[in-house]
């Protein structure tokens, strides 16, 4: 019994050596050596390029910094505030809250703050005052446009395009935009583009909370 585990030992080792052999070329080694004494040597030759990089990794560790302090005191001035809040600020019969909790719960979990999601409003700046980069809005536009069942076609076309200043306007902004098709619209029972689905919540804060 005791040979048999012994021997069978061996295989594994062998086996696994046969893999990392497999997995690691040879020559890796010597080619990783020769790139990172090429970098050196070049830094050496071009000290500048060292502090530009220590200065381009300064500036966004300060800069990082700076945008936690801001967010801090963002959720310090508004202790309480929830996205129920937030719904309150916008007519409940005109608004889709299928919108208003996409674009809470993203924006909100996006700017999150010592492990909690930031509390907004619908008259925040997305741009001036939290900080949110033209690039990680528009992805965010996708998200909020996904869940809240809207198209991101044609948005040229759309009434508020190159407009949206505040939290407001994407709001808006996404209600212009048509409806996703839902399952009944794809088999052609549905309305897709002339309202919500069956199931959407419009017409009440409370819906929303």
């Amino acid at each position: 019994m005791a040979s048999d585990l012994s021997a069978y030992g061996n295989t594994i080792e062998k086996n696994a050596g046969r893999s990392q052999a497999r997995a690691t070329k040879p020559w890796a080694y010597p080619v990783l050596a020769l790139a990172l004494a090429g970098i050196g040597y070049y830094i050496y030759r071009h000290p500048y390029i060292l502090f530009f990089l220590v200065a381009v990794g300064a500036a966004a560790w300060l800069s990082a910094i700076l945008e936690r302090r801001h967010r801090r005191q963002i959720a310090l001035s508004r202790p309480g505030l929830t996205i129920c809040d937030f719904a309150k600020s916008f007519d409940h019969r005109r608004t889709d809250t299928w919108i208003l909790r996409a674009v809470y719960e993203e924006i909100s979990g996006f700017l999150i703050i010592d492990h909690q999601p930031l509390p907004i409003r619908a008259d925040d700046q997305w741009e001036e005052d939290l900080k949110i980069d033209p690039e990680d809005l528009d992805d965010l536009a996708a998200d909020i446009a996904l869940r809240a069942r809207r198209s991101m076609e044609d948005v040229k076309l759309n009434p508020l395009y190159g407009k949206v200043r505040t939290i407001r306007d994407i709001v808006s902004f996404l209600g212009h935009q048509p409806m996703l098709p839902t399952t009944s619209d794809v088999a052609g029972e549905g309305t897709a583009g002339h309202g919500p689905p069956p199931d959407s919540n419009v017409g009440g804060a409370e819906q929303v909370c």
